[in-house]
């Protein structure tokens, strides 16, 4: 029977993941008071509908075909479109 072992991005990808679940463990703010954790959620963590979730899936998508695919031509398409798509992410 093989055992189940996560490939090495994967492994970060996840760590990354949960290191971020746990950064902030919820301490209390007095009204009005924020930290910096507040300003990242707010401003990264939270989506702001299906256009987003839409052009985080496309990024996805490009760095699955940026991996898989070995024509050149492809390979620079992903690597625009997942650019393309971080940009206007960041842009909403």
């Amino acid at each position: 029977m093989k055992s189940f072992v996560l490939p090495p991005p994967a492994l970060v990808a996840f760590f990354l993941s949960t290191l971020a679940a746990l950064a902030h463990p919820g301490h209390y703010h007095p009204p009005g008071e924020g930290d910096e954790f507040d300003a990242f959620r707010a401003d990264w963590l939270h989506l702001h509908g299906w256009l987003e979730t839409a052009l985080a899936l496309v990024a996805l998508g490009a760095v699955i075909l940026f991996r898989m695919n070995q024509r050149r031509a492809v390979r620079i398409g992903a690597a625009i479109a997942f650019g393309g798509s971080l940009a206007f992410i960041a842009a909403i």
